[in-house]
This record gives C-alpha cells, sequence and structure tokens, in this order.
C-alpha cells in the first residue's frame, strides 16, 4: 500500500513517526508539506503543488488550515489516489461547509472521502463517535483502518482482578493506544473505566479542547477521543457501555494539545 500524508507540524509529524513506525514493512509511506497559502479561496490550487507527486493508493490529511484541505481533490487528479482519510481533531481546520464541498468534488471523481472526528474514530467500515458516525464502503480506507484507527484491544486480568497483560491490536494513528496500555497494567479492572480515557488523554491527546455542540450536547473532540479508548477498552473487558461514562474532571482551560 502506498499512502501519502500532508502534514505541516509536531501534529502531523508525530502521527506520521508512528505510523511509519507500526505500518506493515510493504507499505510505503511519502509525505508532502503544503506552503503557506495567503489567499482563503484557492482558485487555483496547481500553483501551490510540485510538479511532481508520488502515485499512491491513499491520501492522510492532516494539514492544519482550510487552505491546505482545498489541495485535496487536485492532489488525488495527482496522484491517483483512491481514497481520502482526512483528520478532524481540530474543527476550524476542515468547517463543515468545506467538508461537504470536497465530498461533492471527490465523489465527482469516483473517490470516497471520510471525514474522521476524531482520528482516532476511524474503523473498518465508519467514522466518528456517538451519533455523528459516517459510513464508508473505500476497500483502501478500511485497508488503512485495520492498522491504524479506533483501537481495538485484548485484556488479560488474573485472579486479584488486576489488569494482567494488555496487547494491541489496532492502534489510534497518533500512537496514544500503546502508551495508554502500558499505563493501564497493573491496576484494577473494575475501576478503570473512565480513567482510562484520562491517561489517553495525557499522551498528550492531539485533538481540540474547544467546547463545541455535539451530538449528544456540548463537547470537545478531545473528549471524545478519551471516550473512543474507554469504550474500546470496555469492550475488551466485556463492558459494552463503558465508553458512555463521561471523561474524568477534564475542563475546558485544561491544555494537554501540543502546539
Amino acid at each position: 500500500m502506498h499512502v501519502l500524508i500532508i502534514y505541516e507540524s509536531i501534529y502531523g509529524e508525530r502521527i506520521y513517526n508512528h505510523i511509519c513506525a507500526q505500518a506493515p514493512k510493504d507499505w510505503e509511506v511519502f509525505t508532502w508539506k503544503p506552503p503557506l497559502i495567503p489567499e482563503v479561496v484557492v482558485d487555483d490550487p496547481e500553483i501551490y503543488l510540485p510538479e511532481e507527486m508520488p502515485s499512491v493508493d491513499l491520501i492522510l490529511h492532516l494539514a492544519e488550515s482550510p487552505q491546505a484541505a482545498q489541495l485535496i481533490p487536485e492532489i488525488v487528479e495527482q496522484t491517483g489516489a483512491k481514497g481520502v482519510v482526512v483528520s478532524i481533531d481540530y474543527t476550524e481546520w476542515v468547517p463543515q461547509g468545506l467538508r461537504n464541498q470536497l465530498k461533492r468534488e471527490l465523489n465527482k471523481m469516483g473517490v470516497e472521502a471520510v471525514f474522521s472526528e476524531p482520528l482516532c474514530s476511524l474503523d473498518v467500515d465508519h467514522a466518528g463517535f456517538g451519533g455523528a458516525n459516517q459510513a464508508y464502503s473505500s476497500k483502501v480506507i478500511s485497508q488503512f483502518a485495520r492498522h491504524f484507527g479506533r483501537p481495538e484491544l485484548r485484556v488479560t486480568v488474573n485472579e486479584n482482578g488486576m489488569i494482567d497483560q494488555v496487547e494491541v491490536l489496532r492502534g489510534a494513528p497518533c500512537g496514544s493506544t500503546q502508551y495508554t496500555a502500558g499505563r493501564i497494567k497493573g491496576r484494577a479492572a473494575d475501576d478503570i473505566i473512565p480513567s482510562a480515557g484520562l491517561m489517553c488523554l495525557h499522551y498528550p491527546c492531539l485533538a481540540s479542547m474547544k467546547l463545541e455542540q455535539k451530538e449528544g450536547g456540548i463537547d470537545t473532540i478531545m473528549h471524545s477521543a478519551g471516550k473512543v479508548f474507554n469504550e474500546s477498552l470496555g469492550r475488551a473487558l466485556g463492558n459494552d457501555n463503558a465508553g458512555q461514562k463521561p471523561v474524568d474532571e477534564l475542563k475546558a482551560d485544561d491544555e494537554f494539545r501540543v502546539e
């Protein structure tokens, strides 16, 4: 599989580094950093792209501006990508109106795009958390999501009710799953949720702490990421409702996101 990762700063760089470290050996991962784009509406995207781009199967968009996101259709045209995953860890980078526009343009090109909010909610046939799930059918995106996305764990609990082993079958693209799996070992299984989700956020989570209107009320993308981990851990422990518990006592002015 050939993947092009578009990123601009430490946010995308950490995800890129983790994917390179964990990807199957036969994958080839390319990167491209978009230039600063001064115009609000990008009428001629080709002027901001290099003369040649690699031929790839999938684009993982981690850039941090609406202008960079507007380049996606032209990048798809140049690379021949068959699927696009756009990380929504910060809403302002790809607002809802722009998502709709990109989806329309890419659909006309026969290419499916998934806007994963948060990125770690990506699964093999859908993305999103709670009532915001987005179903998809792209085989290329599904192939990527079998390796990186919504955490999938295998947990062993000993006779004393303590977590003895945690095997990461699939981890979040940023690496937070492996980090949190190491921290919950040796803790009591009965009360590890919801505090495990908070540990995940202390990685630190790369998603936004901005309060926004979500399906279930006012929440943040970062909180959703913590709930995604709790939900996955709950399934591994046989508690399918664990992800609905609130993530411990984070406040909107707490700052865990890497700048």
